[in-house]
């Protein structure tokens, strides 16, 4: 039976399938316990994570660790790179198709488009193996991994599209649990898969494995929820969606393209201008990646807070109220620079121990640049919640233009400073341009009427004392949560919100 919803005269009329149904299909989690349930999780999942970074550093070379850290680099260019921005419009474009009614249509033309262009990208890579390897090992003879890289590319689109499309519903605990499944999955596929002396293409198999396997509480979600949602009777055509979110996901394409090439350009300076033997150019990127493994936490989180923190300041966008927006902004870069100075100066004072005994001494050079490495994943991360702003005002392509001069001084400088300081000139790049990037991005904020608070000079200092060394920067972090009222405020609502939610769980468990 179907029940008919009167609207406003300026509203389409909906319609929801089941008639006797009180539940509210998709229920938001809060932004508060989004964030709390996010950072409990991604605490036990970077854990894992971490601990599946150690072992991949002992069982495998610093060549073939390089061929990993370029193979994932790869997937995580070529996939936006194919699927022309498609999937990265649902978060922004969930709230406004919801409240029309008119989702199911939205994310049923977003689907086919999506499954059209990955499968043209898997073709593309299984027709050309050897020019694919050329690119992303530089030895052509490499092309056994490439027909298991396209079948990683296709399991990595399924679950970002169903991640996608549950962070834009707001199912920041589904969203959560996918992420967690999908890295415990793979930890526990690949190490085994490595101890058991298993090959490098079957190592990627584990990663897409994983990766289809993450996708099941989203699946669940979604079979239970899907058909109550509510529909308009005025359906969505194809030319109202294209005008719409055309725009949007061409310039959300570039953007991905510019930000992956930023991201992963010192990496492809490293193995193809570093030396003439492809080897040391393969091992150079494996040091670079130790140095990597625990500042590279930092760098997920702020992907993570990203995606969590977009579908509530659109929500409050869409809604009108502005000022929310700046609000929850401002709080939250302050405390995501504050905890990722605090944990990476923690991440310093434990990575000599960790690099001599864990690692049996291996990965001098990772050592030597990992505090740099510290500061720009820092950089990097709060550039990534910055930007949510300009999506929301729909400048998106201000993003761009950051990232693309990014992107040309990042490979200046490494053309200039590679050479003659090798990896540490690499790092040291890419920490000027993500600085430089930063800088643009809160300019255009503030060009779009974004308005910072008095805490802005902490969020970019605070990073910055990890130069000095571990203990001034925790010094730095201390000092910032005792004297700055924004911060005290802050602490004070993430401390009621966690007393909350114990409260919440010991009343369950009793």
């Amino acid at each position: 039976m179907t029940q008919v919803i009167s609207q406003k005269s300026n509203q389409p009329t909906l319609s929801t399938g089941d008639a006797t149904s009180s539940r509210e299909p998709f229920q938001a989690d809060s932004l508060a316990v989004g964030l709390f349930v996010l950072l409990t999780m991604s605490l036990i999942q970077r854990s894992i994570g971490f601990a599946r970074s150690i072992g991949f550093c002992r069982f495998l070379d610093e060549e073939t660790l390089g061929q990993w850290a370029m193979a994932l680099s790869f997937i995580n260019l070529i996939t936006p790179m194919f699927l022309l921005g498609l999937p990265g419009s649902i978060v922004r474009y969930v709230e406004h198709y919801r409240r029309r009614g008119q989702l199911q249509c939205f994310i049923h033309r977003v689907v086919f488009g999506t499954a059209v262009l990955t499968l043209i990208a898997a073709a593309t890579m299984t027709l050309q193996p050897k020019w694919f390897a050329s690119l992303i090992f530089r030895e052509e003879t490499i092309v056994q991994p490439i027909a298991a890289l396209s079948v990683g590319l296709i399991a990595i689109v399924v679950f970002n599209f169903l991640e996608q499309l549950v962070s834009g519903l707001r199912q920041v605990r589904v969203a959560s649990v996918m992420q967690f499944v999908h890295s415990v999955g793979f930890t526990v596929l690949s190490l085994g898969w490595l101890m058991m002396g298993g090959d490098f293409s079957g190592l990627i198999l584990t990663f897409a494995l994983a990766a289809f396997i993450g996708c099941l509480p989203a699946v669940w979600i979604l079979m239970r929820d899907w058909r109550e949602l509510p529909r308009a009777e005025e359906r969505l055509t194809n030319v109202a969606f294209v005008q719409r979110i055309a725009p949007y996901a061409l310039s959300l394409w570039a953007i991905n393209l510019i930000g992956n090439l930023f991201d992963i350009s010192d990496r492809y300076m490293i193995l193809h201008f570093s030396s003439d033997n492809p080897g040391v150019g393969q091992a150079m990127v494996g040091e670079y990646f130790s140095a990597r493994m625990l500042p590279v936490l930092l760098l997920s989180l702020g992907v993570m807070i990203s995606g969590v923190l977009m579908p509530y300041l659109t929500a409050d966008w869409e809604s009108g109220h502005r000022r929310r927006v700046v609000a929850r902004l401002n709080k939250t870069l302050l405390l995501i620079s504050g905890t990722f100075t605090f944990c990476s100066a923690i991440g310093m004072l434990a990575a000599p121990w960790m690099f001599t005994y864990l690692l049996d001494g291996r990965y001098a050079q990772g050592l030597d640049v990992m505090p740099i490495t510290f500061i720009f994943c820092a950089w990097s991360g709060l550039i990534l919640v910055a930007q949510d702003y300009l999506w929301c005002a729909e400048k998106g392509k201000l993003v761009g233009i950051a990232l693309a001069i990014g992107l040309g001084a990042n490979i200046v400088l490494n053309a200039a400073l590679l050479p003659h300081l090798g990896l540490y000139g690499a790092v040291l790049a890419t920490t000027i341009a993500n600085l430089l990037v930063l800088m643009l991005v809160l300019a255009f904020m503030w060009c779009n009427d974004f308005t910072f608070d008095h805490s802005l000079a902490f969020v970019l200092v605070m990073p910055a004392t990890l130069i000095a060394g571990p203990v001034a920067a925790l010094a730095a972090t201390l000092i910032v949560a005792a004297v700055n009222p924004h911060a005290q405020r802050y602490l004070r609502q993430v401390k009621v919100e966690v007393q909350k939610r114990s409260s919440q769980l010991r009343s369950v468990w009793t």
